[in-house]
């Protein structure tokens, strides 16, 4: 097991809440280490351009931007992914594999795990035309039909992306079940079930955005959530038990922006470094 110094503060996920809030806490003179089952940037690693900030940005320019941050203000920067985080005299995540982290303070910014039909042979069509990434896949179905399954947001978003890139889009609501796909050569169809009927809507492509869960099977039960599985917090991202923080979209009532996940990102950090000073007075 590889056991190492413990932090001051410790951000679990690496997406625009994550880094923003451990560049702030960095730059705050804290230890702070970053760490990410895949690689900073999260879901804004498949944005095309972003809109929110005065400026066109793309979302990899944007990762790159708050990585190069994080890297001067002294974040460390590790990756592995968290299977439990346990409290005693500090908080501990530890990955399967046996490796761990210590910190006094945890902030939880994991964001959501890819939306999901709940049909039952839906991993069958990943690669086969269902899809959870506009900009990645798009181009493949320029002047073709595709669907965007969900709402709000994030739905919207990837939406007007794949209209961008020449496709087809066909908006399926999250009150219109999506009862089965079909397709031999790939993905041809979905059947939807709308006002108790079924109706078939052609789609070489489904983009799906609907039941994105919050990512926390390694979070501790005790952990206030709301009825969809947020992260409960309070105005500054404080979660009910002591020196763990949300932030962006993993905590009940995030807009799902990358401008507000940045946002929110920063203040749990704000709050993070109040409550660390407040400790050492």
């Amino acid at each position: 097991m590889v056991e190492r110094e413990i932090k001051d503060v410790l951000v679990i996920g690496a997406g625009p809440a994550g880094l923003a809030a451990a560049i702030e806490v960095a730059s705050a003179g804290l230890a702070c280490v970053c760490v990410d089952r895949l690689g900073p940037g999260g879901a804004l690693i498949n944005l095309g351009a972003i809109h929110e900030f005065g400026e066109d940005i793309a979302g990899p320019d944007l990762v790159a931007r708050l990585t190069d941050q994080a890297t001067a203000a002294g974040v460390e920067l590790a990756f592995g992914e968290i299977a439990t985080l346990e409290q005693g005299a500090a908080w501990t995540a530890r990955t399967d594999s046996g490796e761990s982290w210590s910190a006094h303070v945890v902030i939880v910014a994991t964001g959501l795990l890819k939306g999901r039909l709940g049909l039952a042979d839906e991993a069958d069509w990943e690669g086969r035309g269902l899809s959870h990434c506009a900009i990645c896949d798009g181009p493949l179905y320029a002047g073709q039909p595709v669907a965007v399954v969900g709402s709000g947001g994030w739905a919207d978003h990837e939406a007007a992306e794949l209209q961008a890139l020449g496709a087809i889009v066909t908006r399926v609501s999250v009150d219109q079940p999506v009862i089965s796909l079909e397709g031999t050569d790939g993905l041809e169809a979905l059947v939807l079930e709308r006002a108790g009927n079924r109706v078939r809507v052609p789609a070489r492509a489904a983009f799906v955005y609907r039941d994105e869960r919050p990512s926390l099977d390694f979070a501790p039960e005790s952990l206030a959530r709301d009825g969809s599985g947020h992260i409960v917090v309070d105005g500054n991202g404080r979660t009910a038990l002591p020196s763990l923080f949300g932030a962006g979209d993993v905590r009940a009532g995030s807009s799902r922006h990358a401008k507000a996940a940045l946002e929110d990102g920063r203040r749990a950090a704000r709050a993070v470094i109040a409550a660390l000073k407040r400790q050492v007075q």
